[in-house]
């Protein structure tokens, strides 16, 4: 008997979710990772702004312009986001306005902290994962005596309602295959960060917020004169 072994990775399994919640992922372009990882400015805390229990979170001076421009070229490319923008029955504004990358900021996670049940503000908001620490399998092992199929620590979880009324998680198995990537997603859509337990290093996102604009962004863009 031959066994087959599965070679995909977590974020590919996780595709489905991810467009079944009309979301939007990419692989993000080398110089934007650089970019990110490299312009942390640390004396903006940014903690009493975010719903994140995190000692650590810091929003970013401004951006290049392209990494402003790629973003909204994913949102025209993408079906899901379009979709979103459409759906509304309700009339909100007398005319269209263009949408703006509004701030962006970066989350360092360290053992036991998590971010609990939340939404942000503005149209779209959108996670890059940087790195990640730990073993998934690994993590995985820690809680087996629950009613869940396997532990849940560590996951990203969304929350949407059912026919019935009732709630329903989606969960992302957020592992190393997902670092370097992004997923968008509608603002309001609740989401939430469970604790990881086995590694003493930063689990590190960048996390941003994308608005419809009429003055652009409430902060200066520190690198609006890099193309």
């Amino acid at each position: 008997m031959v066994t087959t072994i599965d070679e995909t990775t977590r974020w590919q399994k996780s595709q489905y979710i991810i467009n079944n919640l009309g979301m939007q992922s990419a692989d993000v372009p080398d110089d934007i990772i650089s970019f990110l990882k490299e312009n942390v400015n640390y004396k903006n805390v940014y903690t009493q702004n975010l719903a994140g229990h995190l000692k650590e979170e810091y929003r970013y001076d401004g951006w290049p312009m392209h990494f402003e421009k790629w973003l909204m070229n994913i949102i025209d490319n993408s079906n899901n986001l379009s979709a979103h923008l459409s759906s509304s029955n309700i009339q909100l504004l007398t005319k269209d306005l263009p949408l703006v990358l509004e701030t962006i900021w970066i989350n360092k996670q360290k053992k036991h902290e998590f971010n609990p049940f939340h939404s942000h503000k503005g149209v779209f908001s959108f996670i890059i994962f940087l790195k990640i620490p730990y073993d998934l399998e690994e993590e995985l092992k820690l809680f087996p005596n629950t009613s869940f199929k396997e532990s849940s620590t560590s996951k990203l979880n969304f929350y949407t309602v059912n026919k019935l009324a009732g709630m329903e998680c989606q969960t992302l198995d957020v592992d190393k295959s997902f670092e370097n990537k992004m997923i968008m997603f509608p603002a309001k859509l609740p989401h939430s960060v469970n604790p990881f337990y086995t590694s003493d290093d930063y689990r590190v996102t960048v996390s941003g917020n994308i608005s419809l604009s009429v003055n652009g962004s409430m902060y200066e863009n520190k690198f609006n004169e890099i193309n």
